[in-house]
């Protein structure tokens, strides 16, 4: 006779905790060190200054800034707890803070679904532990990561607070509330409401549609309300500007500008191209490993599955119901943007987790016994894979001045010495914002995230031009005219730069010797007010 689910034994021997309890500290360590030495990336030169700026600017008002706020306050927000003034690292630490939270997130759901503290464990490794999460999207300082966490909860919680003997509406509401919360981090994130709202009016089954809108659509439309007050705070104030900012950008003069360009290798605008660039994201070895574990645990609980009428626990099909279509959703949601990135294709991996554990919960015990040793070797390929990226910056450890955050922020403090001991003072002008703002100087809020409205200024329509603080290679010239510079930081971007340096040389700013910044886009000369570079 079988054992019913909540009687499976779920303890674990010492051993095999303490195992896990270093392994997952191990792995922390180095995803910390390999976020903190990530090369900088463009995308940052936007995301990171408002962790300065918005300590005497208004998002949207006074600076451009295309996506919603959450992002911009959660990193500032990361710089006011540590009190630190090295701005890209308070950046990096709220993206690890991000992956805190969601790997704890899939840790507790699996746990609560499965009762199982070893398959949660792997639940969440090979979850994470993969190519797309370990590169770009998951460790620069960006809105990439942030959402997954609140997605993640939103789904889990929601699929646990309608699963059981009893409704269960704080965890209803706390499911709205994230779901809305990915919402203030990325517009996209509005994938995942349409299969939760939906559900909340089905779920659970045997109760009547009375019961369901008190105890779920209810609570739901209240969580959802609250987590979304970071963007109806915006949407209210000035609603055609902040639309202009999130939605107006990225459908109009983004879109236009790179199909100027045309598609490349880069910069993806085809749907044969996204398709192919989404394939190669999601059966990358790495992610297939764990996809394989799904099918067997699917293929196994054809088998092995609770049965309710014996008296065991079976979670209701809805909940995989939910699971897919927001699996769908957001695979749609992937295509939508042009030109295309990989991260654009991160929130579907959040589904992942979620069905593996869903499937191990429906397991009776002898099924459960056969499947984790493969739920096992499946964790430990996906490890041995991601190994020579966790492992990277190791040597790094001893010697924090080599981290990427404190060079940057050295080289900003260098600009500002140099600029010191020059005896001028004044803003910088560059496009690339970080290093000035390190060293704690002021920049042209024109030009203070960096190049996105800068390179498309000339092609945006003027009724949405209106509503963005920015300035044009045409017009760059003009504002420096008005507010003459105390330096140019110019290196990273020949063409877009072209009519920044031109100005330097028509006014007599010296390039400083030997100074230089170098990271993956070029090499940064500072050129200095006449006279004041000697």
């Amino acid at each position: 006779m079988h054992k019913s689910v909540e009687r499976i034994d779920t303890r674990t021997s010492p051993l095999v905790s303490g195992s896990i309890a270093f392994l997952s500290v191990l792995l922390f360590a180095c995803l910390a060190v390999r976020i903190l030495n990530y090369e900088l990336r463009l995308d940052e030169e936007l995301f990171v200054p408002p962790i300065r700026l918005l300590e005497n600017h208004r998002l949207y008002l006074d600076f451009f800034y295309n996506h919603p706020p959450g992002s911009a306050w959660w990193f500032y927000g990361v710089r006011k707890l540590t009190g630190s003034d090295y701005l890209l690292l308070s950046g990096r630490l709220g993206v690890l803070a991000g992956w805190l939270l969601l790997a704890a997130s899939i840790g507790i759901v699996s746990f609560a679904l499965t009762r199982s503290g070893v398959a949660s464990w792997c639940i969440v490794v090979l979850s994470l532990a993969n190519e797309l999460f370990l590169a770009q999207t998951g460790v620069a300082a960006t809105n990439n990561l942030l959402p997954l966490p609140f997605l993640f909860l939103g789904l889990g919680l929601f699929i646990l607070g309608v699963n059981h003997d009893r409704t269960k509406p704080v965890l209803v509401a706390l499911a709205g509330f994230c779901l809305s919360v990915a919402g203030a981090f990325k517009i996209s994130a509005v994938a995942f409401i349409p299969p939760v709202a939906i559900a909340a009016f089905l779920m659970p089954r045997p109760e009547g549609i009375r019961h369901r809108v008190m105890q779920v659509v209810v609570p739901l439309t209240v969580g959802g309300l609250v987590g979304a007050l970071p963007i109806l705070t915006y949407l209210i104030a000035d609603p055609a500007r902040f639309l202009a900012h999130v939605l107006g950008y990225h459908l109009g003069p983004h879109a236009q500008y790179f199909q100027m360009l045309g598609a490349d290798d880069d910069h993806i605008t085809t749907l044969s191209g996204k398709l192919k660039l989404a394939l190669g994201i999601w059966l990358d070895g790495s992610i297939a490993v764990p996809l394989a574990a799904l099918l067997t645990l699917l293929i196994t609980t054809q088998r092995w599955t609770v049965d309710m009428r014996r008296g065991h626990w079976l979670l209701p099909s809805g909940s995989m119901a939910i699971v897919l279509g927001a699996l769908v959703l957001a695979i749609v949601f992937s295509f939508i943007p042009t030109p295309s990135y990989p991260q654009y294709f991160a929130p579907p991996l959040v589904c992942l987790p979620l069905a593996l554990a869903l499937l191990f919960a429906r397991l009776m015990p002898d099924a459960r016994k056969n499947v984790q040793p493969a739920l096992t070797a499946a964790t430990i390929i996906v490890l041995a894979m991601a190994a020579p990226r966790l492992v990277q910056h190791l040597g790094t450890v001893v010697r924090p001045e080599k981290w990427t955050v404190m060079r940057v922020h050295a080289e900003g403090v260098a600009i500002a010495e140099r600029l010191a001991a020059a005896h001028v003072s004044g803003k910088v002008a560059t496009l690339s914002p970080i290093y000035p703002l390190e060293g704690g100087l002021d920049v042209y809020p024109e030009l203070a995230t960096g190049p996105f409205a800068y390179r498309t200024a000339d092609i945006t329509a003027p009724e949405t031009a209106r509503y963005y603080r920015m300035t044009s290679s045409a017009q760059v010239g003009a504002l420096l005219d008005a507010d003459s510079p105390a330096a140019l930081l110019l290196g990273f971007d020949q063409t877009l730069e072209q009519p920044l340096l031109a100005y330097a040389k028509k006014n007599g700013y010296a390039p400083v010797p030997g100074f230089a910044i170098t990271d993956r886009y070029g090499t940064g000369t500072l050129y200095v007010r006449s006279g004041a570079a000697e």
